[in-house]
């Protein structure tokens, strides 16, 4: 039995006709005995009927007694009672009921409070229940003081026992008079007793209990606050069965000589005086704790180990030993609902009546879900809402202080515990991890290796003292938490602004690289989509120090921000640009105008967009900028398409592509093809609309323009206008497939409003409210709204189906907590 426990509620939450209450109830934690065994003895299929007829029989009982099944965990069953004698009466039954049959099942019953959160039961009763019924022996019900408290049952005492989750010793009894061999309780084990369980880590804990069969050095290495020390705790409990001589725990948090540390292992054993020879002798655990500051000790250790062959050693470390036989394990994050269920857990302990809302969730995200940092944030609710603690983790490090008076100093705040690890940092390694502060998000060697003069070494060894994380595709990245340690003192620091400059400089070059050719201009893209907000600081940036720089680069995110609902970021960007006259020369000032044009455009402020755009095109016109002139023509275009004014788009963009394909730009030809298809098609001219469209499709496959799919959309959109159905949903799916394979999500949106229309006029409702759902959910997460044109030309067919009560409705409600990249995916495959 593992210890930790999360079973997800599996039925309807109901006992007696109505809501099963959160509160103090009585709860049944059922496991098969020896699993693994008879699933080798019976074989596959026997076992698996054998496991069905038990829950069956288990079922049947609980069903008798008012009992509800929560859920099924392998071979595990957890139910609960409202009152501990139906409990106690329950299981009592369910071992009478097996008691003819090949399973053996233990059982352990306790009472307490819990809370019901996200459909799963949640709080310490949980995981105590769990504890005990992993105590107990097949054929055995082992009961709680609590639960026997609550009833008036006779049960055999069996005396204080101190359970693997490590806590005080509890007080046990066993329901029958059978005799069983004793509980496996922890019996030899010198560890701390811990004042709550551990929360979590039941895949962790899998995974290290399989290591430590192949490995006699266990490092668990982490950053400061991320669980190490109570994993490792959790991971010697469950052990303690394999070492004869017990498991032995060694805080080495105030040893700051390496040459004391088999001293203190000594004294820790009982004042040994020949460590090496007596360890020699015997099978142990050394649970050693905070090495990091007297890591040079590591091969005294591994010597010391080494001639043991018998112990073994569990290690908690900022970095690894590097020692013959170790195996080290990265603590990781709690897992998103661990996270939450953590938080939860210790927000009642403040405040009893805490609920769990909606920004829970974002709340564990901005704390990268690391344990401490949770811990410290929950206290925060007895005077903060959610909301409120939300808006205050901008900054999170004042706001994660004040935890148990109990805990080292070290981790009483999470600067406390940053501050632990940057002093065991020598100089040059303090000197890097202050620099990579400058990044705002992940970044690669090379990236670093020029603005920070990173060394791969220091770097390397900055990832082994886990302050910096080696991510997907050879990245590295600070956690959130760390990064702001890590800015604070890269605030004082002589060289902040040179640093500042150089990251600002790289992402302008960035910028300019995206406006050359194919396959610089492909990694340049790719890079700034990677690096976005690193690029919104350079943005920043450049508007004190060099704003004409900085204009490529704005230019070169356009389409990446546009699909992720950050224009109007761009747009108060080049405002404040062009506020500045002396700062552009004629042909800059026409570029930044010519963008603060296009990005007002999109957000449909129509006036002051024709200001900028028509300021624009006389400076190109004055130093004769054909390519410039020929965008701006197209967006002028736009900019009455949008207003409603298909005819005068038509003038614009038959300007533009006079000059387009004088100058042979195919991309800017491509681009007023495409806006005067889209103009002839609003006013009713087919024909000549699809020949355009047509044109520009050729050209984006034959010269490597990238902008098909967003006209194989327009072509669906004039598929459906001449209600050609067939033709409009081949097109809107081609688009939609290569809108998925960029991610790019807004064009996603389009497109899946596009064949909920195809939907709705082949009556078919359901798939009707299930694409024009996603598509308002992509609105909706990425800040966007579609064109007022556009909206209109689908709401037109969608609103006459939003009305109605069935089918329509019933589609919406299927999608509605759906990742929508994930369901516009499925969309392709149905």
């Amino acid at each position: 039995m593992p210890a930790v426990c999360r079973i997800t509620c599996s039925r309807a939450m109901t006992f007696g006709g109505g809501v099963l209450p959160s509160g103090t109830v009585t709860l049944l934690f059922t496991d098969v005995e020896g699993s693994t065994r008879l699933l080798g003895e019976l074989g596959p299929q026997r076992y698996a009927d054998a496991l069905l007829d038990h829950r069956e029989r288990l079922r049947a009982v609980a069903d008798a007694h008012r009992g509800m099944e929560l859920g099924t965990e392998g071979d595990a069953m957890f139910f609960v009672f409202e009152g501990a004698g139906d409990g106690l009466a329950a299981a009592g039954e369910m071992q009478a009921a097996m008691a003819a049959g090949s399973l053996r099942v233990r059982m352990g019953i306790h009472s307490g409070e819990v809370l019901l959160a996200a459909g799963d039961y949640v709080g310490i009763a949980v995981h105590k229940v769990a504890r005990i019924c992993s105590a107990a022996h097949g054929g055995q019900v082992v009961v709680s003081d609590q639960t026997r408290a609550l009833a008036d049952v006779t049960l055999r005492d069996l005396g204080e026992h101190r359970l693997k989750d490590l806590m005080a010793p509890e007080r046990l009894f066993q329901l029958g008079d059978e005799d069983f061999p004793p509980l496996r309780t922890l019996r030899h084990g010198h560890l701390p007793v811990q004042a709550t369980p551990l929360i979590g880590r039941a895949r962790e804990l899998a995974e290290l209990l399989e290591l430590a069969g192949a490995h006699p050095v266990i490092t668990l290495t982490g950053t400061g606050g991320s669980g190490k020390t109570r994993l490792a705790l959790a991971l010697a409990a469950e052990l303690a069965d394999r070492f004869a001589h017990g498991v032995w725990w060694v805080s080495l948090a105030s040893v700051t000589d390496p040459g004391l540390v088999s001293a203190r292992i000594a004294s820790v054993l009982g004042a040994i005086d020949d460590l090496p020879t007596y360890m020699r002798r015997r099978a142990l655990l050394l649970v050693l704790d905070n090495l990091e500051q007297v890591i040079d000790a590591a091969a005294e250790i591994g010597e010391l180990l080494r001639g043991a062959p018998e112990c073994a050693a569990i290690i908690t470390s900022r970095e690894r030993l590097a020692i013959a036989g170790e195996q080290e394990y990265p603590v990781p994050p709690l897992s998103r609902h661990d996270a939450v269920e953590l938080f939860t857990i210790r927000a009642r302990e403040v405040k009893p009546d805490f609920e769990p809302g909606a920004a829970i969730a974002a709340i564990c995200e901005r704390l990268d879900r690391l344990p401490l940092a949770l811990e410290l944030a929950a206290v925060r609710v007895k005077v903060l809402s959610e909301q409120q603690l939300l808006a205050r983790l901008e900054r999170r490090l004042p706001l994660l202080a004040g935890g148990r008076r109990d805990l080292p100093e070290r981790q009483a705040t999470m600067r406390a515990a940053l501050a632990w690890s940057y002093e065991l940092l020598n100089e040059p390694e303090r000197r890097l991890f202050d620099k990579l502060a400058v990044f705002s998000g992940s970044f690669e060697l090379e990236t670093a290796e020029q603005i920070c003069d990173a060394d791969l070494d220091i770097l390397q060894s900055l990832t082994e003292k886990s302050l910096v994380r080696h991510v997907d595709n050879g990245r590295h990245s600070l956690l959130e938490t760390t990064r702001e340690f890590a800015l604070e003192r890269f605030a004082m620091s002589d060289e902040r602004d040179e640093i500042r400059a150089r990251h600002a400089r790289w992402y302008l070059a960035l910028g300019i690289a995206a406006r050359g050719h194919d396959p610089e201009r492909a990694k340049a893209l790719i890079r700034l989509r990677e690096n976005a907000a690193d690029a919104s600081l350079a943005l920043s940036w450049a508007l004190d120090h060099d704003i004409a720089g900085a204009l490529p680069l704005a230019d070169a995110l356009f389409s990446d921000w546009l699909a992720a609902g950050r224009i109007g970021e761009l747009a108060r960007w080049y405002e404040r640009a062009v506020a500045n006259s002396e700062a552009l020369a004629r042909d800059e000032r026409a570029d930044a105008l010519a963008g603060l044009g296009l990005t007002l455009e999109f957000a449909e402020e129509l006036d002051p967009a024709r200001t900028a755009l028509t300021e624009a095109l006389a400076l190109y016109e004055q130093t004769g900028n054909d390519r410039g002139t020929v965008r701006v023509l197209n967006d002028l275009g736009g900019v009455e398409w949008v207003a409603g004014s298909s005819e005068r788009a038509i003038v614009w963009h038959e300007r533009a592509l006079a000059i387009s394909e004088r100058i042979d730009d195919p991309d800017e030809t491509v681009r007023s093809l495409h806006y005067l298809a889209d103009s002839l098609r609003d006013t009713g001219n087919f024909d000549q609309a699809t020949e355009l469209y047509l044109r520009a499709i050729e050209i984006c496959r034959t010269r490597g323009v990238s902008r098909g799919h967003s006209v194989l959309h327009s072509l669906g959109d004039l598929s459906l206008d001449k209600s050609e159905l067939s033709d409009a949903a081949r097109s809107y799916r081609q688009s939609l497939s290569l809108g998925i394979e960029e991610e790019n999500m807004r064009h996603c949106a389009y497109c899946l409003a596009g064949l909920a229309c195809v939907a709705v006029r082949n009556n078919d409702l359901t798939a009707a409210g299930q694409l024009w759902t996603l598509a308002e959910r992509i609105e909706h997460e990425l800040g966007f709204r579609m064109l007022a044109a556009e909206r209109r030309r689908y709401e037109r067919t969608i609103t006459p189906a939003v009305r109605c009560t069935g089918e329509y409705r019933d589609g919406a409600a299927t999608v509605a907590d759906l990742e929508p990249l994930t369901a516009a995916a499925e969309v392709l495959r149905t």
